[in-house]
């Protein structure tokens, strides 16, 4: 049966000379593999530029239970990104957010939540002129909401995150998975303020380093899979983070 999808493109890999593998983020039926076929002919290679990390596209596909991948059978811009593609900074910071989602989402199963949230905050990057260096650890913190590891108390300015219960905590741990009471304040930031308006959070770059740093280490304790993100020395080397 062929289904009308919105896709998130989360990687590709090359399959054929006239194939490519798609691994997306669907709405009707989350994490996804798709093949499609990209012939030689310039308007095929041209199609096959859509399937860029945080990509919104729409896509008709055949969903067969027993698959394993999925075959694409149309697809098309669902909402053209004006900066991403274009901007060296934006364009490397979708391939390290795409690189985190591809490895924290596993489920086969829809979560309209979570696709509206990560659906609509790549659009919102696309429109901002301002904190772009901030996006992906606004975008990190807040994709906790979705995956059961929200904190308890964002408003507990005093304590310390605890990375092992996802919780805040009035005192330390008695282990060493936390962040210390400067990133708890910054995540309590990030998580508090629109991503709209993260431009008025102002963090050098040795706290996005260092609190990048911790946000990293939380989704490997929960995620054993998300190490090593080989997107990080690429945007640490842009971003001087």
């Amino acid at each position: 049966m062929i289904y009308k999808i919105k896709a998130i493109i989360l990687n590709t890999v090359k399959h054929t000379d006239s194939s490519l593998i798609v691994y997306a983020y669907t709405d009707k039926f989350g994490k996804q593999t798709y093949i499609t076929n990209c012939s030689r002919s310039a308007k095929s290679k041209n199609k096959a530029t859509l399937f860029q990390p945080l990509f919104l596209l729409d896509i008709e596909a055949y969903n067969k239970q027993t698959a394993n991948i999925q075959r694409i059978k149309e697809y098309k811009l669902s909402e053209p990104l004006h900066t991403v593609p274009f901007d060296i900074k934006k364009s490397t910071v979708a391939m390290f957010i795409a690189e985190a989602l591809y490895k924290i989402i596993r489920e086969e199963e829809p979560n309209e939540k979570m696709f509206d949230f990560i659906y609509n905050s790549v659009l919102i990057f696309d429109k901002i002129d301002k904190g772009a260096e901030n996006f992906h650890l606004h975008f990190l913190a807040n994709l906790s909401k979705y995956i059961g590891f929200y904190p308890n108390d964002i408003y507990d300015a005093n304590g310390f995150f605890d990375i092992k219960s996802g919780q805040i905590r009035p005192v330390l741990p008695e282990h060493s998975l936390y962040f210390d009471a400067k990133n708890t304040q910054i995540l309590q930031q990030l998580l508090k303020t629109q991503v709209s308006n993260i431009h008025h959070i102002e963090l050098n770059r040795i706290q996005r380093k260092n609190f990048l740093k911790v946000m990293l280490d939380f989704y490997n304790y929960h995620f054993d899979k998300l190490s090593p993100m080989n997107s990080l020395k690429i945007f640490t080397e842009l971003f001087n983070c």
